[in-house]
């Protein structure tokens, strides 16, 4: 998802992209049970893998690019 600061539209585009993959992968956003959740949005179901992968990312010691997806992270959230 490298898409140029400023370009909303590419971005949304991009994460739609991303949804349609983890769908096609048979990935599904969860509650704190592991129950599938409905009807979640492209943007809901990017930004939990977002959150996911973060996580992964700080507990293997690499803090920078964790940083680096929240700031994508909070850049997704700001778009419609």
């Amino acid at each position: 998802m490298k898409v140029p600061e400023g370009d909303d539209g590419e971005l949304v585009d991009a994460v739609n992209l991303v949804a349609e993959a983890i769908a096609a992968l048979g990935i599904a956003v969860t509650d704190g049970q592991g129950r599938p959740l409905p009807g979640v949005s492209d943007k809901i179901a990017v930004l939990a893998l977002l959150r996911s992968y973060r996580q992964q990312l700080a507990r293997r010691g690499r803090t920078e690019d964790a940083v680096g997806l929240g700031d994508l992270a909070r850049r997704i959230e700001r778009v419609g």
